[in-house]
């Protein structure tokens, strides 16, 4: 019966997404009627952008909608006047023991198929967003101190006994009783209340976030509005007048600066393979240059930037010679060379170029656009063994961007602080900043490398077969395999290729053959780009 109830529950994907769009339309019907300004997040609104509907992938795409805090809670009280005429549910937070701080309004959803009737739940959840410090610092700061509140209310008002929870162990015993120690004597009720008498302290600042969310963007008010009125199925809803940071339109502008990166690309790629062959070392174009190639016979439509995969040995070699033959426009990105720079691999930029993203908008290093370069290890032949060592690399990785991400610059203040708590956010701000800021990343980069190339020396000596590199993800494939390579030609270059993709992009990607959805297809988190007059002129970067 298990595989025929699967079935029928993935064919009522339509019915739940249509009573949700019911609910979505008695909301909006309700906010329209009473001046209440709502507007679809997350998964909704990216369906709205992409789709004019649900995205596409089943029941785990949520719909949410958000209403500033005055309006969430004058919405709030009329679907509790209106509860008894109301065709849903109202689920909301401690008061009806629903433990949880956010409203909910749901519909049973019943489908009768071949005798068989199953029972679904739409569901639609409504966010209250509030008012955030403005400056990065006092707002870190106050997120911190909801984010525990909410934790002890949570951790409070969920409080299970071990037996409730299948399969029972010994760490949900110690768990249990260790949360009962810390939160059990703690009213669910009087933490509920401080919490919500927390994220009301500020006003009108001109930043809000979901505060009852564990992460959530934080927006301008300018961001939000005007909304924007848009087509959803056979309804209209509101969206945020700026989108971009929950997703990005994909459009004709979007597809011409991606092509414009990727001449850019080429023109790094082009001076790599150059120097690669000159001073005799191997490469393989890898990621989703590899992926591109194999799918598209080229770069991926939405991809811009460059990656390529060598051994240690060659990687090294590379490094150590490689600035005798770059030219002047090209710049070798790594520790030595520019100190600053988070990552754990290196570089190529293109000097005369920017490409700046939400990570390394606020880092202060070379910022050009860019080829990617990931140096392979080798790892253990044994599965056990491997995923033992892997393990190890990995927390050594984590350790290097908890630093990085620890780490950022001294933060401009548009005004002094105007009370002593903003005072102190900034002060202890800055103290955590610089204390962090006194471990060197030369020595947590140091400290990976000399995990993740424990086996290169004697690999041979073992019989060793596999390597691996561990950023941005953890990839691996027999040696043999990836220096197998063979020229090939990308997007009217020659460049080495591994002789058969297969089995690196299977393990990398799973059905790799497969387009991603349509909202999956963009490239990184950009916030914007250049190329100089001279750069482009030098290397055509506009001619068609």
């Amino acid at each position: 019966m298990r595989p025929f109830t699967q079935q029928v529950i993935f064919k009522n994907h339509d019915a739940v997404n249509k009573a949700r769009t019911q609910l979505l339309k008695i909301v909006d019907d309700i906010c329209i009627k009473n001046d209440l300004s709502y507007f679809a997040i997350k998964d909704l609104l990216t369906g709205a952008v992409h789709y004019s509907d649900f995205i596409p992938s089943g029941l785990d795409a949520k719909a949410e909608i958000g209403l500033l805090r005055e309006d969430f809670d004058k919405l709030l009280k009329i679907l509790y006047e209106k509860r008894e005429g109301l065709e849903f549910d109202i689920i909301d937070r401690y008061k009806s023991g629903a433990k949880t701080l956010r409203l909910c309004i749901s519909k049973e959803v019943v489908i009768e198929q071949e005798a068989l009737s199953v029972k679904d739940v739409a569901t639609i959840e409504i966010c209250a967003f509030d008012f955030v410090p403005t400056s990065v610092a006092e707002r870190r700061m106050f997120q911190n101190k909801v984010s525990k509140l909410r934790s002890a209310y949570e951790k409070s008002a969920n409080l299970l006994p071990p037996i409730t929870q299948v399969p029972m162990n010994l760490r949900k015993v110690f768990l249990f009783f260790k949360d009962s120690v810390v939160y059990g004597r703690k009213s669910p009720k009087k933490l509920y209340s401080k919490f919500m008498k927390t994220t009301r302290k500020y006003s009108d600042t001109g930043y809000v976030s979901c505060l009852t969310q564990e992460k959530s963007v934080t927006l301008k008010t300018s961001e939000l509005f005007p909304l924007n009125r848009v087509k959803f199925n056979d309804i209209e809803i509101n969206l945020p007048n700026d989108y971009s940071k929950w997703t990005v339109q994909i459009n004709d502008d979007l597809m011409k600066q991606t092509r414009t990166i990727q001449k850019i690309d080429l023109v790094l790629l082009k001076e790599f393979d150059a120097i690669c062959r000159k001073i005799g070392v191997k490469y393989f174009i890898c990621g989703g240059t590899l992926l591109g190639h194999k799918r598209h016979g080229g770069f991926i439509p939405w991809d811009d930037d460059i990656d390529v995969g060598m051994l240690r040995a060659d990687y090294d070699k590379f490094l150590k010679e490689a600035n005798k033959y770059l030219g002047e426009d090209f710049f070798l990105q790594t520790r030595k060379s520019d100190r600053k720079i988070p990552y754990l691999f290196s570089k190529i930029r293109l000097n005369g170029t920017e490409y700046v993203t939400n990570y390394n908008e606020l880092r202060d290093f070379h910022k050009g656009i860019c080829l990617d370069l990931f140096p392979f290890d080798y790892v253990p032949n044994s599965l056990n063994e491997r995923k033992r060592f892997v393990e190890k690399v990995l927390f050594w990785s984590n350790v290097h961007f908890e630093t990085v991400n620890h780490q950022p610059e001294k933060p401009k203040y548009d005004s002094r602080p105007k009370t002593f708590y903003e005072w102190w956010a900034r002060f202890s701000s800055e103290v955590k900043r610089k204390a962090i800021r006194l471990i060197p990343l030369k020595l947590t980069q140091h400290l990976y490398i000399k995990k993740a190339t424990k086996y290169n020396k004697k690999a041979e000596k073992l019989g060793l077969t596999t390597v691996a590199s561990y950023i941005p993800t953890y990839t691996y494939g027999k040696a043999s395999d990836l220096y197998d390579c063979v020229d090939i030609d990308f997007e009217g270059i020659t460049v080495m290729s591994l002789k058969d993709p297969d089995k690196f992009l299977t393990m990398q990607y799973g059905d790799y053959s497969s387009l991603p959805l349509l909202h999956k297809r963009v490239g990184h988190d950009l916030i914007r780009w250049s190329v100089s007059d001279e750069i482009a002129d030098k290397y055509n970067i506009y001619e068609d």
